[in-house]
């Protein structure tokens, strides 16, 4: 799929979203306008996202089959308390499937910022009706995911809830990374810090 494709599918997923949450169906050629303009936005943004992937070239690994491997990651302001997961959803051949950012308001640390992150790339894998996912970033959340023993930390209840949608999916796993190799998740997490709104 090309991006212009890309960025059309994920619109009609947002506008569905967007009626089956709050009822409100956008207008079509509104939605065409928008599929466009942020087709203009990716184009001009495209230095930038290769030089994230010769970055990442030697480190990052396709997954297998028809396996999607999601990378995610977040932004963390100490100071407002806001955070942003950065998501990145890519296929066999490296290429992208989905990507989006989303801010958080009220998060009271880094490591619930990435439980957060990583709840919300789950949910999208679900929504974009993918059924093969492996998930890659931060030790702390997967180390905790891995673990048959109940989480007593402050964000057990997010991995009970992460943990509850593993049968939703045909597999589902999670793997560490070192930082290095999830530079491009975590520029997306960083990017998203100047908008208000998720964008897609």
């Amino acid at each position: 799929m090309n991006t212009f494709g890309s960025t059309a599918y994920w619109a009609i997923w947002f506008n569905r979203n967007t009626i089956y949450h709050e009822g409100f169906r956008e207008l079509v050629y509104r939605i065409i306008a928008f599929i466009r303009a942020y087709h203009a936005k990716i184009n001009s943004m495209g230095q930038d996202s290769r030089r994230a992937n010769e970055v990442e070239k030697d480190i990052w690994k396709p997954p297998k089959d028809d396996t999607i491997k999601i990378n995610f990651d977040a932004s963390f302001n100490q100071h407002t308390g806001r955070s942003v997961s950065g998501i990145l959803a890519r296929n066999k051949d490296g290429l992208i499937m989905a990507a989006c950012t989303f801010p958080w308001e009220n998060v009271p640390d880094p490591v619930m910022a990435e439980a957060i992150a990583c709840l919300q790339a789950v949910t999208m894998a679900e929504e974009m009706g993918f059924q093969d996912v492996v998930e890659e970033d931060a030790l702390t959340v997967i180390r905790k995911l891995k673990s048959p023993d109940d989480d007593m930390s402050n964000i057990s209840s997010l991995i009970r809830e992460i943990k509850g949608r593993t049968g939703r999916f045909k597999s589902l796993s999670y793997e560490y990374i070192p930082k290095e190799a999830n530079n491009a998740a975590h520029g997306m997490a960083r990017a998203g810090r100047q908008y208000e709104s998720p964008q897609y």
